[in-house]
Order: structure tokens, then C-alpha cells, then sequence
């Protein structure tokens, strides 16, 4: 049997439209253009754009001779080979070889003039005069070189197809590139690209694996976020692939336009395009597996905050809400007749701090105590000692935390010789919204007319103004409803005129 061979051939049309197809868009041969000058080393990489051209030019050690060729070897095996540069030690970003093809998305005609310790050269590569040519030889002038030089790279592309805007390469710029690296700066038109500090709630990741390490932070942004930063960064060898949310949305109502950060993870594999995953390896799978986990205990742990933060709000309308009624009970003094109320006098206080205990709005507050034994007088005021430890100062003149854990809030008021408790409650949705139990006034936070409004100050001022009124009414039983009600509309106008009269 005769034995034959088979040429393989190449056409050279596909080496254009390699960056045409390859790269989903031209920002991508930006950052290839500047991962090339990562890789070499350079710390300073300048990009100059205008209407016609764009020139990216760096730092870096440059190329020699081989260098040259190694660059126009299609699917050049180097960086894998040389994973690490030689001087500040960089994971290497360059993998495929074929990133250079990128620029013929946007041009025909690109130079390229490098100059390493030993040796300078310029290569100028016309689409139009290569396919045109029997051979696949590129026009190289070598320069002589000077011993003040300095060595790097510089790429220009010229007629450009698909003009570039000054900000859409900053925006991608930044969001691609490691710009805290203090040996790395990258400007555009002159202007120093930064990284922009998000203010947030910040939770460092850090986890090995069996392929490596992952390590960064989840960032739970205090503001909404632009597109382009929505959703968690992942970086391999410090260059941005892509974001991702993790379906956060499933876990919790938290809008991914919240969610941000960045993780680096330089095991995992990515397309040969550099803009996702390849999702089908264990690398990722395990990846995915441990930053989900993570996330979780994100999530668990900014609930806890903004129950936190929702507390904090409320007790702060609370006391805003009690300010105003003490200024419309104080108007009304004569008409409620405070004095005679039991709850109200001085010499009913003991009586109130054992109704306290005996309704639990104390007792409850305290971990691994038991309710105190209102047998012996020395007893009980030892318990109430202990049970008032967290007393806090007054927020408001003549109004004081009693207590405040992550069921209830507690506050008392004073008016002159006078007071009264008002607990803002955790009861459920069953509950009624307010009622007086045990000589003090409750206040459910569970009720649904609360939850819905709960968001929006000024409804939950007039709701508490409302609510806690209408109390004070009960308190005083009354039995004509007309005049209870007379009452009721006189103290919320004098409680809303005193908050015109603070503002």
C-alpha cells in the first residue's frame, strides 16, 4: 500500500478574523494589548486615543529578536512555559498566544516598536500587503541602540474602524485591572486611572482548596451600583474574568445591585477568550461550591445587621414619637388629671417596677436569670438592681432606655412628678397593636399595618403618636366615647404642633 501525505494549510484571511471573532468586544484587545505589558514587567503603561488612532505604549523589559517571533507564533507556548516575569515575580495573565490577532478587530495596520536591554527593532504588520503575499513574512526594521534608552513596548494601531471613547476604556480599565498593585499604573490621555473605594459592609474571604487558594472580599455596597460593578469580581493571575451574583437573589431580597467585591482565584480555567469559565472541570465546580458557602454566612450575617440597624431606627422614631406626646400630655395636664392616675404618681412606682417584673418585660430580658422573689423587700431591689444594669442614659430630656434587647425596646417618660412605661414590642401578627398590660403600654412591631408602613419615618411617627395617645386615653377610663375621643384629637394636634415648633 502506498503511503502519502497530506499538507496542512492555513489560509491567511483567518489570522484577520481571529481577534474579529474572538473577542466579543473592542475594549477586550485594550486589555489584552496592556495584560502583554503586565506580563513584561512594565510599571507604567500609557494609552494615547484619538479619532484615527490609538497607541498603547509601556514600561516593560521589551523583546529582542526571538521575542519577536516568539510573539507572532500562533498559539506560542511561552508564558505557559515562563508562568512567572522576572523582575516583581507576576502570574503571568498571557496564556493562548493569539491575543496580538486582537487588534485586526478594529484595524488593518498596526506597528509595533520594542526596545529590550540589547536590542530595538520595529515591526509594521498591513492586513491588506500580508494576504497579498505568497510568503508569511512580516517587514522588521532593526534600530541601533543607546545605552540611555529605556526598554519597553509600544503599540499603535492606525485608521481605526470603531472609534474608542475616553471613558468606556477607563470604566473597563479599572474594572479589569489590579490598580492597588503599587509597581502597576496605567493612564489614558495622561489622566492616572485609581481604583474607586466602595463604601460598604466588607467580609474578607480567605479558603484553600486542593487546586489553590481563593481569598478577597465580599463587599454588601451602602448604595446602589453602577452595571458594571454589580456582582462579585473573580480575578485569575489578577485580572478581572468576569462578575458573578451566585443567584443571590434566591437567598435573600438583597438586590445584586448591592452586591460586590472581588475573589482571586488563579487555579481556576478560563476560555480562551478570557471572559468566563470553563464551568465543566472540579476546579470550578468546587469553587463555585465554597463561594456559595461563603456567601451564605454573608447573608446570614447582614440580616443580623439590618435587624441591627432597624432597631436603632426604631427606638430612635420611638423617642421622637414619645418627645412630642410628653409636650402634648404637659399641654393637656388639666384636663387628664395625671396626678390622680396611679400609674402616673410618685407613690405608685413601687407598684409599677413590680408589675414590670410580674409582666416579664424585664424578667424576659435576662439571659439565665430567674424572676425575682417580690417576697422580701431587699430581695426584690437587689433583682431590679440587676435587671437595670443596662439603664443607658436619657436619649431626650426626661425620657430613658429601660431596656432594650432583640424583642423589645423600653422606654420610660417623665412629666414633672409623673411617668409611664411604653414597651415597642416584638408580638406577633396575631397580636393587637397596642394595649395596656400590667401598667404599661405595649406597642407591637409585628402587627401588619407596622410592617407596612415600617420603612417610612414620618407614617411611623404618626403611627406611634397615634398608638400611644390612644393609651393614655384608655389609662384615664373614660367612659363617655365622645370625650375620649375629643381627647385623643386634642393630644395628636399638640403633638404634631410640637414637632412644627422643634423644626
Amino acid at each position: 500500500m502506498a503511503e502519502s501525505f497530506i499538507t496542512l494549510q492555513f489560509d491567511k484571511s483567518h489570522l484577520s478574523t481571529i481577534g474579529e471573532r474572538l473577542y466579543t468586544q473592542s475594549l477586550d484587545l485594550i486589555r489584552e494589548l496592556v495584560a502583554n505589558a503586565y506580563d513584561a514587567d512594565a510599571t507604567e503603561v500609557r494609552i494615547s486615543i484619538s479619532d484615527s488612532s490609538i497607541s498603547v505604549e509601556d514600561t516593560g523589559s521589551g523583546m529582542d529578536n526571538e521575542g519577536l517571533r516568539q510573539y507572532f507564533t500562533i498559539g506560542s507556548d511561552f508564558k505557559k512555559l515562563n508562568p512567572v516575569s522576572e523582575k516583581f515575580r507576576r502570574l503571568r495573565i498571557g496564556e493562548f498566544g493569539i491575543g496580538k490577532f486582537a487588534v485586526l478587530s478594529i484595524c488593518n495596520r498596526f506597528e509595533i516598536y520594542t526596545r529590550s536591554r540589547e536590542y530595538a527593532a520595529t515591526l509594521v504588520f498591513d492586513r491588506e500587503d500580508f494576504e497579498r503575499q505568497a510568503d508569511w513574512n512580516i517587514p522588521l526594521i532593526e534600530h541601533g541602540i543607546q545605552d540611555d534608552q529605556i526598554t519597553g513596548t509600544r503599540v499603535t494601531l492606525y485608521n481605526i474602524r470603531k472609534p474608542l471613547s475616553f471613558f468606556d476604556i477607563e470604566r473597563h480599565l479599572i474594572n479589569v485591572f489590579p490598580l492597588y498593585d503599587k509597581y502597576f499604573s496605567i493612564f489614558v490621555n495622561e489622566k492616572k486611572l485609581q481604583a474607586k473605594f466602595i463604601p460598604g459592609e466588607r467580609f474578607r474571604i480567605k479558603e484553600t482548596t486542593r487546586f489553590g487558594q481563593i481569598h478577597g472580599e465580599i463587599i454588601i455596597a451602602n448604595l446602589m451600583l453602577p452595571k458594571g460593578q454589580e456582582g462579585v469580581g473573580i480575578r485569575v493571575k489578577n485580572v478581572l474574568i468576569k462578575r458573578e451574583t451566585f443567584d443571590i437573589e434566591r437567598l435573600h431580597s438583597l438586590s445584586t445591585r448591592r452586591l460586590t467585591g472581588e475573589l482571586n482565584a488563579d487555579y481556576l480555567p478560563i476560555t480562551t477568550s478570557r471572559n468566563d469559565f470553563i464551568k465543566d472541570t472540579p476546579q470550578y465546580e468546587e469553587f463555585m461550591k465554597i463561594v456559595v458557602k461563603k456567601l451564605r454566612r454573608v447573608i446570614k450575617s447582614l440580616e443580623k445587621s439590618v435587624l441591627s440597624y432597624r432597631d436603632k431606627k426604631a427606638e430612635m422614631i420611638l423617642s421622637d414619637a414619645l418627645l412630642t406626646v410628653r409636650e402634648a400630655l404637659k399641654k393637656n395636664r388639666d384636663i387628664l388629671l395625671l396626678d390622680n392616675l396611679p400609674l402616673f404618681g410618685r407613690s405608685g412606682r413601687k407598684f409599677a417596677e413590680e408589675e414590670k417584673i410580674k409582666s416579664g418585660v424585664i424578667s424576659t430580658a435576662l439571659s439565665a436569670q430567674v424572676a425575682p422573689k417580690i417576697d422580701h423587700e431587699s430581695s426584690f431591689k437587689d433583682e431590679l438592681r440587676r435587671a437595670l444594669k443596662k439603664v443607658k442614659p436619657k436619649v431626650r430630656s426626661r425620657i430613658k432606655t429601660l431596656l432594650r434587647d432583640d424583642h423589645r425596646i423600653v422606654k420610660k417618660v417623665r412629666i414633672g412628678g409623673s411617668e409611664f412605661l411604653v414597651s415597642f414590642a416584638h408580638l406577633g401578627e396575631e397580636e393587637k397593636e397596642s394595649f395596656i398590660e400590667g401598667g404599661i403600654i405595649f406597642i407591637n412591631r409585628d402587627h401588619k399595618l407596622f410592617k407596612k408602613i415600617e420603612t417610612k419615618t414620618e407614617l411611623v411617627l404618626y403611627h406611634l403618636i397615634r398608638l400611644v395617645t390612644q393609651e393614655v386615653i384608655k389609662l384615664t377610663s373614660v367612659h363617655d366615647l365622645e370625650v375620649a375621643f375629643d381627647w385623643h384629637g386634642k393630644l395628636i394636634r399638640d403633638a404634631f404642633l410640637s414637632i412644627k415648633e422643634q423644626t
